[in-house]
């Protein structure tokens, strides 16, 4: 008799079923069913949770920023300083005001005289115990113009060149904020492209650790082959698995993004800018879900069925 046919006779004769020792796994891979995690999986989450770690502190502080200084931006003003020293000449503040109105993109030019000026100051200083009258003669002539297109080229230049032509100054803290609008417009697109590269990456990772996942089963996977599973169905649990890794780091990367949030909510308090990680976490789990699912896809790009190869 072929000792492969041969069926296990108990002592009372009768025929019993054949043993299937407990380290065998009959189980093929196929469906919703996900293939075992190992140390190559748990090193792929760690490795994209620190790369989405990296892209969603990156995007915190260009929120940060955003907030800090869009809360300014929303009301563009340029402030020119004309003293009395230049004021006093004839005409100087009217023909300071007439050179600051044809510039194109300055909407508007307002001059607010000292004692508005100081009334404002006693204000902001919470009415503190300042000698307005002393207060007065120390504060400049003040024009606060309006801007129609801050990121216009040359519009600093031309307010600067206008005001020097009668002694007058630009208070230049304000210039380097409107300013910060279009160069934090350049870093966004920066942080785009940095995201897209890193997500690359990170695709590439989830792809090579299914790779040696799908070596390491490629007989199980060739018999489904042959017993005629179709593509997605062998393809399904390796693509669910590196949706998985993927939302698994996401979530890690977001819990690990929570000390930065702590640690610096109290001095960004100071700034008026309040943090919401919050907003984050869909961004983190869809971004992790999308990588994973892309590497997948890549790893599992040359598993086809029985009947394609025929």
């Amino acid at each position: 008799m072929d000792p492969m046919n041969r069926q296990v006779i108990d002592t009372h004769g009768v025929s019993a079923q054949p043993h299937v020792p407990d380290q065998v796994h009959p189980r093929l891979p196929g469906g919703f069913n996900l293939p075992p995690f190992g140390i190559h999986q748990v090193l792929a989450v760690v490795i994209v949770c620190i790369a989405l770690w990296a892209v969603g502190a990156i995007w915190l502080g260009l929120q940060a920023a955003n907030q800090w200084v869009g809360s300014w931006q929303q009301d563009i003003h340029i402030h020119v300083y004309l003293s009395d020293d230049h004021g006093s000449a004839a005409g100087s503040a009217d023909k300071l005001q007439e050179a600051l109105q044809t510039i194109s993109q300055v909407a508007s030019v307002r001059r607010i005289s000292a004692e508005e000026a100081a009334a404002w100051m006693q204000g902001w200083l919470h009415d503190a115990d300042l000698e307005t009258g002393e207060l007065v003669k120390r504060l400049p002539l003040t024009f606060e113009l309006s801007l129609t297109d801050e990121n216009a080229p040359f519009l600093f230049d031309d307010i600067r060149d206008a005001a020097s032509r009668f002694g007058a100054r630009v208070n230049e803290d304000e210039v380097n904020l409107a300013r910060a609008h279009y160069w934090l417009s350049k870093a966004s697109w920066l942080v785009w492209f940095a995201s897209l590269v890193l997500a690359l990456a990170m695709a590439l990772i989830i792809s090579n650790t299914l790779r040696m996942t799908l070596l390491a089963r490629a007989d199980e996977i060739h018999l489904m082959r042959l017993l005629g599973a179709k593509e997605w169905f062998v393809r399904m649990p390796f693509i669910l698995e590196g949706m998985v890794l993927g939302v698994a780091a996401g979530v890690a990367a977001w819990i690990l993004l929570w000390p930065i949030d702590l640690f610096s909510r109290e001095w960004l308090l100071t700034m008026q800018v309040e943090l919401s990680l919050w907003l984050l976490l869909p961004a983190l789990l869809i971004g992790g879900g999308v990588v994973g699912t892309v590497g997948a896809l890549i790893a599992t790009a040359r598993v086809v069925s029985a009947e394609t190869t025929a």
